[in-house]
């Protein structure tokens, strides 16, 4: 069923649970002794560049417990814990910390290059943060493109600490990581938009695909990879873009099952899950596949569809429920990421995520979170526009339009009013990315800011750059703010492997409007997946637990509204109280989905209490 009218609006983008828990906590203690399970690892990394003394005093002498040794020099000091891989590539002689896999490239594509950095990026994509002491006083970071290992850094005495986690960070230096009110104000506005400031003051990140350089002199950053790069050498025709996304899909699918060759697979039995997991299949018949379902609502039970996509994995499918935690169960949720992203309810199915891997000894768990951002999932409102700037054909443009009104129901007067809005705005200039605002609960004071003080670094669209492909990169950053699942420290590893380079790039190559191909969304992803089942790849509908959610809300609004309007963020004049009172104040049953921005504040007032101990 096609969606209803997207188009001419800009885009953003139980009772048992106790004893369950028991139960699970007896098994995880038997069963180390039978598997091995896959950490996603954890490291920690001192820099002290200064000049003035041949001894390095401010790198401990000691690690943290359970942490070993991988890379000495001076002024550098590196350890990791877990079985983190660990490699030394040829590219600069950099010890490269988490997944690398060679890319496939030609000679023609291989281009040399003086920067170490960037030829590392060239030849290996993963999820990795590289470390290398370029040279005596000089300290180079890399992280690849992916953002799938984190990489945090502060100031430590009179060097920097850089580690996988902010606990690690707070191990060394017992000083406070006082909250930064103003970036929380903004993050909360501009919802999904962060650069590497973080909501913790000192606190940073290193940004997918940069490159950090540590001197006595300070740090410096730099883009050691952009999506400018294959978005600004777009594919010509439809079936070069089918055949460059194939490819991406079988490199990164079949490299990761020679990995992890047991892996549990989130799915829906939407588009994007179900590639992942017919794609995994492909190369493993050792995956396990797990969905999550809403008892008593229809609307968030997608075990038809799974079951179809386990039967064409020939993998055995685990059915979940999934249910809303009471309320004090949500606030007692762990905080672990430097900024208020973590969502309480999301948690707890992570955390039922962790179980199910425990259970299993899996290496790995893999979803399709990120589909529908690396497959342009916001293509229509810009497919027209971006087609007119490539100067087509006629016949191309009343096949566009075609193709626009099946995609959306538009009528032909939407049509219309949507082709004068398009010429009228061709020939302006490409301004910054307006980044969306979410006002709806803010002060007047912090709802007044029109842009971010920062844009994200892949925002510098080139002059001649298409708004589609300037939103395309937009979406795919509000996916990075959603990447860790669990905490570095937890037992297995999660990843996206929709949001790895080589499918990533080979997405951002394809222009706006090649995916609204046939009238039908993410098109291009459509056809390149082959190993999807018709019942799959012809979806049109997708269920949603929205109405669990909705019940939650209803059923704690009055609790939601004391804790906030008692909370952090009212103190310090970012949420408005009365607007809160009011809303939560409204008989049931909701008749808007601002609700679910509620929940999103609730998450933000945790995550500060959590901060503030």
């Amino acid at each position: 069923m096609a969606c209803e009218r997207p188009l001419f609006r800009p885009i953003a983008g139980s009772s048992s649970t106790g004893c369950w828990s028991m139960t699970i906590s007896r098994l995880r203690a038997a069963s180390r002794r039978y598997w091995r399970f896959d950490m996603g690892g954890r490291y920690i990394c001192f820099i002290d560049m200064a000049m003035d003394r041949e001894s390095v005093g401010t790198i401990p002498q000691k690690a943290p417990s359970g942490f070993r040794p991988v890379l000495e020099a001076q002024g550098l000091s590196l350890h990791v814990s877990g079985p983190i891989e660990v490699s030394k590539p040829a590219e600069g002689d950099y010890v490269v910390l988490g997944l690398a896999f060679p890319r496939e490239m030609t000679t023609a594509d291989e281009s040399d290059t003086n920067d170490p950095a960037k030829a590392l990026l060239a030849r290996h994509w993963g999820a990795f943060v590289a470390i290398h002491a370029t040279e005596p006083g000089q300290v180079s970071l890399v992280r690849d493109p992916s953002g799938q290992l984190p990489c945090y850094y502060r100031r430590h005495e009179g060097g920097w600490i850089v580690a996988s986690d902010v606990d690690l960070l707070r191990l060394y230096d017992r000083r406070l990581l006082d909250i930064d009110w103003t970036e929380v104000a903004e993050e909360l506005l501009f919802i999904n938009h962060f650069t590497a400031r973080t909501g913790l003051t000192g606190v940073y990140e290193l940004l997918a695909g940069e490159e950090m350089t540590v001197t006595a002199q300070g740090i410096e950053t730099k883009a050691a990879w952009t999506p400018w790069d294959p978005a600004m050498s777009p594919v010509e025709t439809v079936e070069e873009a089918i055949d460059r996304l194939e490819s991406a899909f079988t490199l990164v699918h079949q490299a990761l099952a020679a990995r992890y060759s047991h892996p549990l697979i989130t799915v829906s039995g939407g588009l994007d899950s179900s590639i992942v997991a017919t794609q995994i299949a492909q190369f493993t018949k050792d995956a396990r596949l797990l969905t999550f379902y809403t008892d008593g609502d229809p609307y968030g039970d997608e075990r038809a569809f799974a079951a179809i996509v386990a039967r064409t994995c020939e993998a055995p499918l685990t059915a979940v429920p999934y249910r809303a935690p009471d309320f004090p169960t949500s606030c007692r949720s762990d905080m672990f990421l430097p900024r208020p992203t973590y969502r309480t309810i999301a948690g707890l199915i992570n955390a039922r995520l962790l179980d199910q891997s425990y259970l299993g000894g899996h290496g790995a768990v893999l979803g399709g979170f990120g589909g529908d951002n690396s497959f342009c999932g916001m293509a229509p409102p810009y497919a027209l526009g971006d087609l007119l700037q490539a100067r087509p054909s006629l016949a191309g443009v009343w096949q566009m339009l075609a193709d626009l009104r099946r995609i959306t129901s538009a009528s032909y007067m939407d049509l219309a009013r949507h082709v004068a809005r398009t010429l009228r705005t061709r020939f302006q200039p490409v301004n910054a990315y307006a980044w969306p605002r979410e006002p709806v609960f803010l002060t007047a004071a912090v709802a007044e800011r029109t842009a971010p003080q920062k844009l994200h670094p892949w925002l510098d669209a080139p002059c001649d750059a298409l708004r589609g492909s300037t939103a395309h990169i937009a979406v795919i950053i509000r996916a990075h703010n959603y990447l860790e699942r669990f905490p570095r420290s937890a037992s297995t590893v999660g990843l996206s492997p929709l949001l790895l380079a080589p499918i990533v790039e080979a997405c951002l190559s394809i222009p706006s409007w090649m995916w609204c191909d046939g009238g039908i969304d993410r098109s291009i992803a459509r056809q390149a997946a082959s190993t999807l089942p018709p019942e799959i790849a012809e979806r049109r509908s997708k269920g949603s637990p929205l109405q669990m959610h909705a019940r939650y809300f209803e059923t704690y609004r009055h609790d939601l509204k004391a804790f906030l309007i008692e909370g952090m963020l009212v103190e310090k004049q970012i949420l408005d109280a009365d607007a809160v009172r009011r809303y939560c104040e409204r008989e049931p049953p909701v008749r808007d989905l601002d609700y679910l921005r509620l929940l999103e504040l609730v998450d933000a007032e945790i995550w500060c209490r959590y901060q503030r101990g």
